[in-house]
């Protein structure tokens, strides 16, 4: 039987709408002859294109870089200098900027990846502006602030032209060439890693996704495309000056036009170059005496799109093409799908066979011991996890329980100990998506769906890693969707989901990653009667397809039925382990945990 679900199928209005707006498009560049109607479209496609070089970097990846004016000086200095002292040909020149901006991009940003917000955005900040001291500290290459000047010789072998079509024609070509390529990353196993970075840098940890890595491809990515158009405004222009050309105010404005227009969409840069540019040139134009307000203008108009269109403008749009086009699963979008029971067959998950280490032990922890300062959480703590079991772990609150999650998920390293995994020493192993591709996932206290997703491209985010083809990714996450229960709001956007459906979506993103241990982090907490009882049988199904599962939970109901060996902790000790009728009896753990006034305490 077919299975239809949107984000696999291509839409033909949609392709149609964009054919004839890329073919109108080049029928206006051929029309126009007036030059300041040329000059202000040049800029709209010149703009257009370096924002979208940007958005696959800052929105895409979630890297918010104010540096990329860098990378533009990098490919306009490179090419110009190369024509002058050594005859290189402009196109080839623009190549090897491009080539320089995105080796010096990755040398430079790459340490810069373990900062966090506002401090990448700082140190992307004077990345762009050591440059231009740079440019203007080495004069006798540069012409320091007097800059370069570049003698005009018509012929598109020179990247000159008489008139503004050519270059129309060649800014026209860039964007549309880096929108397609943009495309292709986003429909891609890439794009996908990219945009689950953006929206939850540790709950991609946690899928196997190497987050650094995709950082640096997609820093190399947008600073070469960033380089290329530096020399193409270099020939434009015919003048490359440091102030201008590494002006911060550059790099402010490619991602002003990103992030007006939809930052992480295809068309959201094209659209904002399509408003800003021409009314930047319409201020300067008519209000040449009113210095800056441009940047009135600016700042007026971000402030508007993020109280009312808080994902660019591009989202009002998508909204209305969905409505006329998709009408039917716009009403299905907004639908509640509370109380989905999971199929009562496991159909579609295969069962995990038989790991090649014949110990039956999955997972050993040895005197493991975790301080935080004074605080000392783990102590000396031993734990051994059987292949196939489902051992439960249970103790009060501060006890020290998610802080052995971490240890053995990546995410943090012990003081002292061993982890042993599948007969190999783990311990320390960071970052969390080497120990992820190992065969360990995990869920979160706190629910951490992939927020700017819908149900099943957060599936699909887990299974990249472990598919061979983004295809293979979408059949895959369609039948994890279908054995958890998920199917039927597939579509829909994590924002609209009950917390029943959330958690549940979670573990489906956790089973996409083909563990071999799947750690689960109070999977329960917040949910009503029926809703346990259908995550209890859902675990059960998990655990009968030869998944190991070490749970947290504080319903002691849960634990009692679902456990084969309960271990509690205390203080990060080990106070009582044994099978759950035992230790629900055990004086210590009344004590600490259970309390004299539990249902399965014994009188």
């Amino acid at each position: 039987m077919s299975v239809k679900w949107s984000i696999d199928r291509p839409r033909d209005p949609k392709i149609l709408m964009v054919l004839s707006a890329i073919a109108a498009l080049y029928c206006v560049v051929l029309m126009v002859k007036n030059p300041f109607v040329g000059d202000i479209l040049t800029m709209i496609f010149l703009f257009g294109a370096l924002s979208l070089s940007w958005n696959i970097l800052g929105g895409y990846a979630g890297q918010f870089s104010l540096g990329h004016a860098g990378f533009f000086g990098i490919g306009a200095y490179a090419s110009t200098l190369l024509g002058i002292h050594y005859g290189v040909n402009p196109w080839l020149g623009m190549i090897l900027g491009g080539i320089l901006a995105a080796v010096i991009g990755c040398i430079i940003f790459y340490p810069c990846f373990k900062l966090k917000g506002i401090f990448f955005c700082l140190a992307t900040l004077a990345f762009a502006e050591v440059l231009r001291i740079l440019t203007i500290h080495f004069a006798k290459l540069t012409k320091g602030s007097m800059g370069i000047s570049l003698p005009f010789k018509a012929g598109i072998t020179h990247m000159m032209f008489l008139g503004k079509t050519g270059y129309m024609l060649v800014a026209l070509t860039f964007m549309l060439t880096i929108a397609f390529i943009s495309f292709l990353i986003k429909k891609s196993r890439f794009g996908y890693k990219l945009i689950a970075l953006r929206e939850d840098e540790d709950a991609t940890e946690s899928l196997g996704i190497r987050t650094s890595k995709c950082k640096l491809i997609a820093t190399l990515i947008s600073a070469f495309f960033t380089g290329c158009l530096g020399t193409f405004y270099a020939h434009y222009t015919l003048l490359l000056d440091p102030e201008s050309i590494f002006d911060v105010m550059l790099s402010i404005e490619f991602a002003l036009l990103a992030i007006l227009g939809g930052i992480g969409t295809v068309l959201g840069p094209i659209i904002g170059a399509f408003i800003l540019v021409p009314l930047d040139a319409l201020i300067r134009g008519y209000l040449q005496q009113a210095q800056g307000l441009s940047l009135i203008v600016y700042g007026t108009l971000l402030i508007i799109v993020v109280i009312f269109l808080p994902r660019g403008i591009m989202s009002w749009i998508s909204g209305l093409l969905r409505r006329f086009i998709h009408p039917a699963r716009d009403n299905r979008e907004k639908t509640e799908f509370a109380g989905i029971v999971p199929h009562a067959k496991a159909e579609g998950m295969p069962r995990r066979s038989a790991t090649a280490d014949n110990s039956p032990s999955l997972l050993v922890i040895s005197k493991v011991t975790k301080n935080f300062g004074g605080l000392k959480v783990i102590d000396q703590l031993d734990v051994v996890i059987n292949k196939g079991e489902i051992l439960g772990l249970i103790g009060p609150n501060g006890a020290g329980k998610t802080t052995l999650f971490n240890l053995i998920s990546g995410f943090h390293k012990p003081d002292s100990g061993k982890v042993v995994f599948k007969g190999r020493d783990i311990t320390g192993w960071s970052p969390a998506s080497k120990v992820a591709r190992l065969g360990i996932a995990r869920t979160f206290q706190i629910v951490r769906p992939l927020s700017g997703l819908t149900v099943m491209e957060n599936v699909i985010a887990g299974s990249v890693e472990r598919s061979r083809s983004i295809d293979e990714a979408k059949k895959k996450s369609m039948e994890i969707c279908r054995f958890v229960g998920l199917e039927k709001c597939q579509d829909m956007d994590v924002g609209n989901l009950t917390l029943a459906l959330r958690k549940r979506l979670e573990l489906a993103r956790a089973l996409a990653t083909d563990p071999d241990l799947l750690l689960l982090d109070e999977v329960m907490a917040g949910l009503n009667h029926v809703e346990m009882e259908d995550a209890i049988n859902l675990i059960r199904r998990i655990s009968e397809r030869g998944i190991t599962l070490l749970v947290i939970e504080h319903v002691m109901k849960a634990i009692m039925s679902l456990a084969d060996r309960v271990v509690v902790i205390d203080y990060g000790e080990k106070i009582c382990e044994g099978l759950p009728q035992d230790v629900i009896q055990d004086k210590g753990v009344i004590a600490a945990y259970l309390g004299k006034g539990s249902d399965y305490v014994a009188d």
